[in-house]
């Protein structure tokens, strides 16, 4: 394989998460499983990118019932209307689909152009956006696989570099943060049928590094990974007027260390906490009040990517 761009001096680029969070691998050989709490309900899908793992938890309990084993540093994650889960599988360059109790992936997309990181499934069609943190030769960008198959379609947008991760809107809009090349945060848009992706000014706030993106009701949350330049995690909610996002609220996740992606299911917030120094594992918050973890579980060393699978 090509060998990648070498990284800027602040950050390993092939991993969505912000600086100096880089621990060494130390995948999971053990077998995958899932017990019979699984088979019905909400799940929340948490991948670990340190151990290669994902674990699976029932929700709102946050009590493990299931873990994949096999992947290449996993990350961010999507799930579709038929409750099956995509999954950026980083270090392999794919994007790997599990449907509903499966240990083994029922569709894989190669990604030969760079290394995925993020993804989002268009709800109203099927449409697959994935994220490139960057390519192989230089800048990162979206690949569009329609109905989650076939050869993708690329986008771009000219001012960013770093591509992190992605969510759909309810008209097929597609939104995505990132870096500049000089590590500025920058969110893009593509709108549902538009040959380019453009640059969306956000008001209100001042973002440091990329975390989730998604929807809650008419507003766009936006994650930082780093809320005010500080070793913490926040979310805003933003009204989006054309090209300009403009932050209403801020959603403090209090005690946080580095909370990568996050997911929403009945009025709470999951995600995984990664603390460098102290104890990481899998929290859920009140949503939109945000503040204090009301649950935390151990298990996961380095988690990055979440998202809730209905089944």
């Amino acid at each position: 394989m090509t060998p990648s761009p070498q990284p800027p001096v602040s950050f390993a680029p092939s991993v969505a998460a912000a600086p100096g969070r880089m621990p060494a691998s130390q995948p999971d050989r053990g077998s995958s499983w899932e017990d019979a709490a699984a088979s019905s309900g909400p799940l929340l899908y948490l991948s670990d990118f340190r151990n290669y793992d994902v674990y699976i938890y029932t929700v709102p309990a946050l009590k493990m019932v299931g873990k994949i084993t096999g992947f290449f540093q996993p990350q961010g994650e999507c799930s579709d209307n038929n409750g099956n889960v995509w999954i950026a599988n980083t270090g392999a360059q794919q994007i790997l689909e599990f449907r509903p109790g499966s240990k083994r992936p029922v569709a894989m997309l190669d990604d030969s152009t760079g290394y995925p990181v993020g993804c989002a499934v268009d709800l109203r069609n099927g449409d697959l956006a994935v994220t490139n943190l960057f390519d192989l030769y230089g800048p990162g960008g979206v690949l569009v696989f329609k109905n989650a198959r076939g050869t993708p379609r690329p986008y771009l947008n000219s001012n960013q570099f770093y591509y992190y991760f992605a969510g759909y809107d309810g008209h097929g809009n597609l939104y995505t943060d990132g870096l500049t090349k000089d590590n500025a945060f920058t969110l893009s848009l593509l709108r549902s049928g538009a040959p380019n992706m453009s640059t969306v000014t956000v008001r209100g706030a001042t973002l440091h590094f990329p975390g989730t993106i998604m929807r809650s009701g008419s507003s766009l949350v936006i994650g930082d990974q780093e809320c005010g330049g500080s070793k913490t995690s926040c979310l805003y909610e933003a009204a989006i007027s054309g090209r300009t996002a403009a932050v209403t609220k801020t959603i403090e996740l209090r005690g946080s260390c580095d909370v990568a992606q996050t997911a929403l299911a009945n009025g709470r917030l999951f995600g995984g906490n990664y603390c460098p120094h102290g104890t990481s594992g899998t929290d859920r918050w009140a949503f939109p009040a945000g503040g204090k973890p009301l649950a935390s579980v151990p298990g996961a060393r380095d988690p990055i990517g979440a998202a809730i699978v209905t089944r």
